[in-house]
């Protein structure tokens, strides 16, 4: 039973009732006269009207869950003065009118989409919209500025005379337009507003089209076997087992595996399983959590292989040798010491793409983060022209970053080629996905602090050793730094803060590595806003008030900070046993604070309740908004609780959600969303609200009395949350 059948049934079943209607109603004939079919115009690559006045709108981003199927292309239809009702919105192909004018690229990551579309999408609307008054006034033999625009019509200002968008589009789209004016945000209808996401009915019975539900004419269905270490190749085989068995069609073997097509993904999955290969391990032999932990504590001693941070919000340059200077003058110095584990992504989709080749031409569905990336792969490997792949992005059952990786889609292709005419949909199993997913790596970190003999903060420095992930994704260190993707936000130089630097050391380790939900400040943001608490502390101030105090020049982050101190009693006096954490976040344009309330007990944490405060500029849509940082804090809150990937023996401990669940539902405190009105252009929410979550828990849990966990999860710390 697909997944839509199963919604259907159990709507049924549960006390809904599905009507279905054949009959000839009273009065009308039994078959319906022939209406001409309504053409498609386009106006550009982002939007096509309807002879009928259906506007159709595409979407140049991945919808992953975070609402942006929704939110650009409101975009268009802001500016269009479109009626929201009758546009429909469509996920794209790859294509390079499609780009990002910031990113240049059609990808979707680092919360960006609205960022880098918000211009370009609402020019496109706008720019229609003057092209179908142009044709409008025209006809009436009156001026443009005597018309207006509402709810998908051109309207005369004078005699109230109308047109509908659908009777003016095909000759509007040849129209050559002038320079449209945005709107003011005062006269914006859709933008800012709570409105009914439109890819929720499909998503709710059914409908909606993920890469999991995708049927073919001719579909066959591939899974791989694979060794459960984290890297390994294929020594030798033996095929003949896997193929006696009913409905196996073929073997594929690849460089990490055997694909095995069949004529159901069970049959597949079933003979994959009976495959007797041997596989060389010999390349995960040291992967080892023990091990992992002695690597990164010589890591961080290491200096010979620091190689230096970058800033984001300073004007000032990283000085080191004046730093040390500063510090061999210091009076007195501090030091902190954190760490992170592994962490993998989980998406509640598994891994899948769906490819065809023959004929010169290659067609891929996928609930893929890069099609432009994906597109090009499959011309290289395919030998095709890069006009001859057509890439179908399908909804995304989460992402999370882990769909921005082409791993599994290479398979996809690669076992494609063994079977040109026939259309392959290749699923990893849930396991696979664990076991050799692109994990968050492991960090640890250390700051140093330099105060002089009245206890004044002079210089601050920090270390963090781990991975390089620019170089695990794209082959080479990042030129003359550090890795941006481990080091980024390590010290939150939006705070004004003395002399300081930072520099990280790569550990080499055979464990594949990717960006993951808000990537450096994931771990960054814990490392620095615990070290702050405790800094903090140990000077004797009220950590909010160290936070506000460096950040005298920056409004916004202010706001956001003193919003969720208030919503969350920050001046209220607890009982013992109970305590508040804070924690700020700048990044993906927007600015973001946390505040949790605990409760301990010996080893016992409990959550009273999470307080989150965003300024992203222009909310789109708020309700979008509070939906991701709720999302967010979940996401935040799992990992650091008792999210970790351990591995031992070269492989990972967990392989599915039993030995690393996610929090339910009855386990959730109150989560309390509260935006900021902002005047600045929109900045990014699916990524912004996870930092601030795991180091506002540990700065909670030393306020409440407990040991502070200085290493994530806070399980391995000895708590136990209920």
């Amino acid at each position: 039973m697909q997944r839509r059948q199963f919604i259907k049934v159990a709507a049924s079943a549960s006390g809904g009732m599905l009507v279905s209607c054949s009959l000839p109603l009273p009065g009308l004939p039994d078959t319906p006269p022939e209406v001409a079919a309504p053409q498609r115009i386009d106006f550009n690559a982002y939007l096509q009207i309807e002879t009928d006045g259906t506007v159709h709108i595409t979407c140049p981003q991945s919808e992953l869950g975070q609402g942006v199927l929704d939110g650009l292309p409101r975009l268009v239809a802001e500016e269009l003065d479109a009626d929201w009702a009758s546009v429909h919105v469509h996920l794209p192909q790859a294509d390079d009118a499609l780009r990002s004018p910031v990113t240049k690229r059609q990808r979707t990551a680092a919360s960006q989409s609205v960022q880098s579309y918000f211009d370009v999408m609402r020019q496109m609307g706008a720019t229609a919209r003057l092209q179908l008054v142009s044709e409008a006034a025209a006809r009436w033999g009156i001026t443009v500025d005597a018309c207006r625009t509402e709810a998908s019509q051109v309207i005369d200002e004078a005699t109230g005379r109308k047109f509908g968008y659908g009777e003016l589009c095909t000759a509007a789209a040849l129209r050559s337009a002038g320079t449209p004016v945005l709107k003011d945000r005062s006269q914006y209808r859709l933008l800012g507003t709570r409105q009914p996401r439109k890819d929720t009915p499909g998503k709710c019975d059914g409908s909606a089209e993920f890469g999991l539900d995708l049927q073919l004419p001719g579909l066959r269905y591939a899974v791989v076997r694979r060794s459960t270490a984290v890297a390994a190749t294929v020594k030798d085989y033996d095929k003949e087992a896997a193929l006696a068995l009913p409905g196996v069609e073929a073997l594929v073997a690849l460089r990490e595996g055997v694909a095995v097509i069949a004529d159901s993904t069970y049959r597949a999955m079933r003979a994959a399983a009976a495959l007797r290969i041997e596989f060389d391990e010999s390349a995960s032999a040291m992967v080892d959590s023990d091990a992992w932990t002695d690597e990164v504590r010589r890591a961080l001693d290491d200096q010979s292989r620091a190689r230096p941070g970058r800033q984001i919000f300073s004007p000032r340059a990283y000085d080191v040798e004046r730093t040390r200077q500063i510090f061999d003058k210091a009076s007195r110095r501090l030091s902190y010491e954190y760490s992170v584990p592994f962490l993998a992504h989980a998406a509640m989709e598994p891994l899948n793409a769906t490819v065809l080749v023959g004929d010169g031409k290659v067609e891929i569905w996928a609930p893929t983060q890069q099609p432009d990336r994906l597109r090009d792969l499959a011309a290289t490997m395919c030998d095709v022209d890069v006009a001859n792949v057509r890439v179908n992005v399908l909804l995304a059952g989460g992402g999370f970053g882990r769909k921005h990786d082409l791993d599994f889609t290479r398979q996809a292709i690669e076992i494609a080629l063994a079977r040109p005419g026939t259309p392959i949909k290749l699923t990893w199993t849930r396991e696979q996905d664990f076991q050799h997913d692109r994990y968050r790596p492991g960090y640890g970190a250390r700051f140093e602090v330099a105060l002089d003999s009245r206890n004044k903060v002079t210089s601050l420095r920090a270390r963090s050793a781990g991975i390089d992930v620019w170089k695990s994704i794209y082959g080479t260190p990042f030129k003359g730094m550090a890795d941006p993707i481990s080091v980024t936000l390590l010290i939150n130089d939006m705070y004004d803060l003395p002399d300081s630097y930072s520099d990280f050391v790569a550990v080499d380790w055979p464990v594949p590595v990717g960006t993951w939900r808000s990537v450096s400040s994931s771990m960054n943001c814990f490392f620095f806003e615990s070290a702050l608490d405790e800094l903090a502390l140990d000077l004797g101030k009220d950590p909010l008030q160290l936070r506000l105090d460096w950040l005298a020049q920056q409004p916004r982050a202010q706001r956001v900070l003193q919003l969720v101190a208030d919503r969350a009693g920050w001046s209220q006096t607890l009982p013992a046993g109970q305590g508040r954490g804070i924690a700020f976040s700048p990044g993906f344009g927007s600015f973001c604070a946390a505040a949790i309330r605990v409760g301990v007990a010996g080893n016992r944490l409990s959550i009273a309740e999470v307080h989150l405060a965003i300024d992203c500029g222009l909310a789109l849509d708020p309700g979008t908004v509070e939906a991701q940082l709720e999302g967010g804090a979940v996401f935040g809150l799992t990992a650091a609780i008792d999210g970790e990937i351990l591995f031992s023996q070269g492989r990972s401990r967990a392989s599915n959600f039993n030995l690393a669940p996610i929090m339910r539902m009855a386990q959730l405190p109150p989560i309390n969303v509260h935006i900021v009105p902002g005047e600045a252009g929109p900045g990014g929410v699916g990524e912004a609200g996870v930092p601030p979550v795991a180091p506002a828990l540990a700065n909670a849990i030393a306020a409440a009395g407990g040991k502070r966990p200085r290493s994530l999860p806070v399980a391995s710390a000895g708590y136990r949350f209920v």
